[in-house]
């Protein structure tokens, strides 16, 4: 009988890309470019983040952050920007 064939979790190319090349992977959302830096480059204080909004805002950067705030956005959109980050990131083991 043969084994069971281990398989990964579908990464998106860029995600994929970005980890092979450890080059940050960015991405469109609320007609602001975002950049999400490579696995070993992520902010040490993501390993301390305590929710999801926390995390996201770290990964994007302060600058980022603070602009996207800018828009007033709502929690739906939040959730949008969230699953955004959660793909550009995927390959990061995360």
């Amino acid at each position: 009988m043969a084994a069971a064939k281990k398989t990964a979790a579908p990464k998106s190319v860029a995600a994929a890309k970005a980890e092979a090349t450890e080059s940050p992977t960015t991405f469109e959302h609320a007609g602001m470019t975002f950049s999400v830096p490579a696995p070993l480059d992520m902010p040490l204080d993501l390993l301390e983040a305590t929710d999801e909004l926390e995390a996201v805002r770290l990964i994007v950067g302060e600058e980022s952050w603070a602009e996207y705030r800018a828009t007033r956005p709502s929690i739906r959109d939040f959730q949008a920007l969230a699953d955004k980050v959660n793909t550009a990131q995927a390959g990061s083991g995360n």
